[in-house]
């Protein structure tokens, strides 16, 4: 084998390396992109969801004080009680 092949063939190696090499960073590129906008999905989705949430708790509120007063007596006397008992 000549040195010109040789030079040659090592020219093609890196140009071939250099080509797999951007095609994984474009992969990678848009692996992060997809991953960013389901985060971006995934946050507005809590957010609405912690919205209705709220709206729903002051509606309860207003029509049934009674009831949320009570329920929350009784959660706070579980995690009262769980606490305690977590100490001993």
């Amino acid at each position: 084998m000549s040195e010109n092949e040789k030079t040659n063939g090592g020219r093609r190696i890196r140009a071939k390396a250099a080509e797999i090499g951007e095609a994984a960073r474009d992969q990678a590129e848009a692996a992060y992109h997809q991953a960013e906008a389901a985060f971006e999905a995934a946050v507005e989705y809590a957010e609405d969801g912690l919205d209705e949430g709220y709206a729903f708790m002051k509606r309860q509120l207003r029509d049934r004080p009674l009831a949320v007063a009570g329920a929350a007596l009784g959660v706070g006397l579980l995690l009262g009680l769980a606490l305690s008992n977590r100490r001993r």
